[in-house]
């Protein structure tokens, strides 16, 4: 029973996705300090258990809010819910709540006031994506923006500014190209709930734009991302031979990704390419998020 219950948890809180998300909480931190001893400070371990905190209380509201349209097509979702009992995944949202509450008041007396107050900020758009009266998911336009800077854009914020209190332009690009990289290859999976969206009343990128043109975007968008990050990676002052390799190894990763992301666009039937291809978006943050993380740790050997 315990394990049954163990196993749904790790589903609504999507483990399989998250597994892909180390880079995402620590990405910001690497390129935000001037020595690896630095990284032995107790306030990022209170801050990568916070991103991680907040990502699982983001993922368990989502299957609860989204129970019903899961279960026309996600069901190993809405069951693991129906499976762990509503009242039980309501008193684990709110566990994890008294956890993500305590962790920012660690970092507000520490004196890191700027990644606190980008948490409080993080916490917000994991709610609203999901929850009514906002539930920004089913609000056409808006529908992407709790993700895109909520998840790929204010952890990255978070980390640097444990260390820093500027934003070089060249960092800001290297956040934009983040942000829009992994937007594109999450637009694959916006489209693959077409039909399912659409019965329950959410209207995103897909609804607003259409399958066609919304696959096109993610194209552009994770091609785009990869020509925003090349200027702070390649424009580092000191390059080794194995940042070199790491380089390589992220362009093909972003390359071949990419180009999977192109040819959903060419499958006759657009909603079912979605859906045989969003299953590989893990596979595409695997293959781009660690070779972009063992870069930026390349930078210091």
């Amino acid at each position: 029973m315990v394990k049954k219950f163990i196993l749904n948890f790790l589903k609504i809180s999507r483990a399989n996705i998250q597994i892909a998300s180390l880079p995402t909480a620590v990405l910001g931190i690497l390129l935000g300090i001037t020595s690896l001893e630095m990284l032995l400070s107790q306030y990022i371990l209170a801050y990568i258990v916070l991103f991680f905190t907040i990502l699982t209380f983001s993922c368990n509201l989502n299957c609860l809010c989204d129970l019903k349209v899961d279960g026309k097509y996600k069901t190993y979702l809405s069951n693991a819910v129906k499976s762990m009992g509503i009242k039980n995944v309501k008193i684990i949202l709110v566990l994890e709540l008294l956890l993500i509450s305590f962790l920012i008041a660690y970092l507000f007396q520490g004196g890191y006031f700027i990644t606190a107050l980008l948490s409080i900020l993080g916490l917000f758009f994991g709610i609203s994506y999901s929850m009514e009266p906002l539930r920004i998911k089913k609000r056409g336009i808006l529908s992407p923006v709790p993700v895109l800077v909520g998840l790929y854009t204010l952890p990255i914020l978070a980390g640097w500014f444990l260390f820093n209190y500027s934003l070089p332009l060249h960092f800001l690009l290297f956040v934009a190209g983040y942000a829009l990289m992994n937007e594109g290859f999450t637009l694959v999976n916006t489209c693959e709930d077409y039909s399912e969206d659409r019965e329950e009343g959410i209207k995103t990128w897909a609804h607003v734009f259409g399958l066609k043109k919304t696959l096109l975007l993610a194209f552009l968008f994770s091609t785009a991302g990869f020509l925003c990050l090349a200027p702070f990676l390649f424009g580092a002052k000191s390059l080794s031979s194995i940042s070199y390799l790491m380089l390589i190894i992220l362009s093909l990763g972003i390359s071949h990704a990419s180009k999977e992301v192109y040819l959903v666009n060419k499958g006759k039937d657009l909603e079912e390419a979605a859906k045989k291809y969003a299953p590989k978006m893990r596979i595409w943050f695997m293959m781009t998020r660690y070779p972009l993380l063992f870069t930026a740790l390349s930078l210091f050997l």
